[in-house]
């Protein structure tokens, strides 16, 4: 009899395991300019949470690599996904976003940005709080041009109140690299303790154009080193260089004084305030959420995120005989290298 009723019990859990509802899946395409570790961390933490956060769903992710092309990107869109339309579209970096937001064959798809430092720009939308014409939503990964030029100068202030210093603007023509660089320089005027020389290279695609930028800003650095402080990493592919802080170092001995990537502050910039990818993944993930839920990101606004790091390096401030405020260590908290 209790062998019957084990029989009987186990046939009715298989039974009802078969009654379980399937599913519902959701077929994501992800179209990154390029794989550096912003891009590709971001997207990453990005798949994560939102597997964490929907896990009654069958997420499907159709990655593509735009290898730093506009044009590359506006091929996905309109090869496979036309043909094999995806229920959100999410782009990384400025590139991707740009050939998806000008892009009617996807127009009534969902779509979400991350990692974008200029979405104002770029016009995707007109201001920050404002919702797109385009069917799209983002957050802006960096912070203002007006609070990063504060904080360097609140550390420049405090070792010599009267020294001007001059800073080398390394950027590339890469449009995130660009439109920052123009952001600085349009409020250096209000601070009397920096002065900025711009050094830029033109933008070339791929993983290859990377070292070829970094080669070019060297040379052009090479003649300018005598005359700079040290110099600024703006946003953009450049920084995303490898081995560009000590190569440039090897060659000039200069060390960057700002850099918007905390791995840059790991290797010997002084300070910088960047938003992880991590952070940037995550919050995307919750956005992405949200417009499923609605099938839409059309009223959706564009906003800034809202979690940002604070990064020093101590053995660059002794180097260069720049003391860091301890507030500054204080908001650090661990993110302070040597």
């Amino acid at each position: 009899m209790a062998i019957a009723l084990r029989i009987l019990f186990v046939a009715i859990f298989v039974s009802l395991s078969f009654m379980a509802p399937a599913k519902e899946k959701i077929d994501i395409a992800i179209i990154e300019t390029l794989p550096v570790p912003i891009v590709t961390e971001s997207r990453k933490a990005f798949e994560t949470e939102l597997q964490r956060i929907l896990p009654n769903k069958d997420i499907q992710f159709r990655v593509f690599n735009a290898e730093g092309s506009v044009e590359q990107a506006k091929t996905f869109l309109s090869g496979e996904l036309s043909s094999s339309p995806a229920d959100l579209i999410v782009t990384v970096a400025t590139l991707a976003t740009r050939a998806v937001v000008n892009s009617n064959e996807v127009l009534t798809t969902p779509k979400l940005f991350m990692a974008v430092s200029e979405p104002v720009t770029e016009g995707i939308v007109p201001a920050f709080g404002a919702v797109s014409k385009r069917n799209i939503t983002g957050e802006s990964h960096v912070v203002d041009a007006d609070i990063k030029l504060e904080m360097l100068e609140g550390v420049l202030k405090a070792s010599n109140p009267n020294k001007i210093f001059r800073i080398g603007l390394i950027h590339s023509t890469y449009p995130s690299s660009y439109n920052a660089v123009n952001s600085l320089l349009a409020l250096q005027k209000r601070y009397k303790n920096i002065v900025f020389v711009p050094i830029q290279t033109p933008y070339v695609p791929g993983e290859a154009g990377l070292e070829l930028m970094k080669e070019d800003v060297i040379s052009t650095l090479k003649s300018e080193y005598e005359y700079l402080d040290g110099y600024w990493l703006s946003a953009g592919p450049l920084i995303e260089t490898d081995h560009l802080i000590g190569a440039i170092k090897k060659h000039t001995g200069l060390l960057p004084l700002f850099a918007e990537s905390v791995d840059a502050v790991k290797q010997g910039a002084l300070i910088g305030i960047v938003s992880q990818p991590q952070d940037i993944g995550k919050s995307a993930a919750n956005t992405a959420k949200q417009v499923l839920a609605q099938g839409s990101s059309a009223t959706f606004p564009v906003e800034k995120i809202e979690n940002f790091t604070v990064a020093v390096n101590v053995s660059t401030a002794i180097k260069l005989q720049l003391p860091i405020p301890s507030y500054y260590l204080k908001l650090s908290e661990q993110h302070v290298y040597q």
